[in-house]
């Protein structure tokens, strides 16, 4: 059901939700899908493990820098113009990748593909709150967080029988094919959404001013810095765990991707469980049960790392509660941000975007130097992030500010 504000006379169906499922999938799929494929094209390109690792934080950096643009320009042109724009670069970039002859070239493919797949979440979610409305939203995106949770599930099991069947390039032609499916999916089904443009959204002057108001509110600042903390500790799992599984723990690629996705799932079951139990409690009671649980995981991470008991039931099962605990917590702390902000929701999604994946990838980078060939710096990263998730859960749960209320 529609917000009753929402009122051009198109009535989204339960294929809407599917549709934006798969828009906000894109990052998910773009990254994991190769997962399996990284220590082949270390060995192919006679590259670094951490080199190769660029090409997952070059990703998440540039699509965070293209959501502060993907953002605004939908708020200031419509959805549906930006959308298919973004769609479209990003199926052309997916097949500049399966052509690269050595890491450089790979790398600013995968530039241009992070950058285009900026799209998919930043205006994605803008467009379910254009429907949706304040009530539904939380709603719909912890139903998204659950359905969403396929794509890290089922990406890296395909990206493991490609890899073992046709090679790591046969990934990116399959990536290029979503991007054109998807574009003329959203051509076809899904009109502009957008009844209340900004003219101005993109003037320096507003857009500054309103990136102001968002990170000046302590309710959407705290949320968003919060999922940053989720989002790095995530990272430092799917950046490293293919070279700490495979090749120190000696974990075949195929295996790893059923490993992958059992932890994936864990996100499915903590989206669910979020769902069922919103309207019954409080989003931030929600969240912080979901940090508590993400924290207890966090540190059974650490204490294999202090203990140097690496196997691969321990780290898997451990990652596995951490993403229910995530979970549970993601969905709610975006609504939380998104929901007080209709007539910039492009801008509030894009500027929560830009500093979650900004932060993430800058993280990447950091871990590059760290790195020493054993599972410990991957353990502690993430262990870290969810003791500083849970901190600053507790700070913005003590907050009495009232978030800006917006019909």
């Amino acid at each position: 059901m529609a917000d009753k504000n929402f009122s051009s006379g198109w009535k989204p169906s339960r294929y809407t939700v599917m549709l934006l499922i798969g828009f906000t999938a894109l990052a998910p799929l773009s990254i994991d899908m190769f997962l399996p494929s990284m220590p082949r094209m270390a060995e192919q390109f006679k590259a670094a493990p951490s080199k190769v690792q660029l090409a997952v934080t070059f990703f998440i950096i540039a699509m965070a820098v293209s959501q502060l643009l993907f953002g605004p320009a939908s708020d200031r042109f419509g959805r549906r113009r930006t959308m298919l724009i973004g769609l479209g670069v990003y199926a052309v970039a997916g097949a500049f990748c399966g052509l690269a002859t050595t890491i450089s070239v790979l790398l600013f493919g995968r530039i241009c593909q992070g950058f285009a797949a900026g799209c998919g979440p930043s205006v994605g979610q803008a467009v379910v709150r254009d429907i949706y409305g304040r009530e539904r939203t939380a709603r719909v995106l912890a139903t998204m967080t659950t359905a969403m949770a396929l794509a890290p599930m089922l990406a890296p099991v395909a990206g493991g029988y490609l890899q073992v069947t046709f090679g790591w390039r046969s990934v990116f032609v399959v990536l290029g094919g979503f991007g054109t499916i998807y574009f003329l999916a959203y051509l076809l089904m899904i009109p502009e959404t957008n009844l209340q443009r900004d003219p101005e959204a993109m003037s320096p002057s507003r857009l500054f001013g309103n990136i102001k108001e968002l990170v000046g509110n302590r309710i959407y600042i705290g949320n968003v810095l919060l999922m940053t903390t989720l989002f790095a500790g995530f990272f430092a799992f799917i950046a490293n765990s293919s070279f700490v599984l495979i090749e120190i723990l000696g974990l075949s690629p195929d295996l790893f991707g059923y490993c992958f996705g059992f932890v994936a799932f864990g996100f499915m079951c903590g989206g669910f469980t979020s769902r069922q139990l919103h309207g019954r409690f409080d989003p931030r009671q929600l969240v912080f049960g979901g940090m508590v649980v993400v924290s207890v995981a966090g540190l059974s991470l650490g204490g294999q790392a202090l203990t140097e008991t690496y196997a691969v039931l321990p780290i898997v099962g451990s990652m596995y509660l951490w993403a229910v605990g995530g979970g549970m917590a993601m969905p709610m702390a975006a609504a939380e941000a998104l929901v007080p902000y209709p007539e910039k929701a492009g801008l509030a999604s894009s500027v929560m975007g830009f500093l979650r994946n900004f932060g993430t990838g800058l993280s990447g980078v950091i871990y590059v130097f760290v790195y020493d060939g054993t599972p410990n710096p991957m353990l502690f990263a993430i262990t870290g992030a969810s003791l500083l998730g849970l901190i600053l859960c507790t700070i913005l749960l003590r907050s009495t500010e009232t978030p800006r209320l917006a019909s």
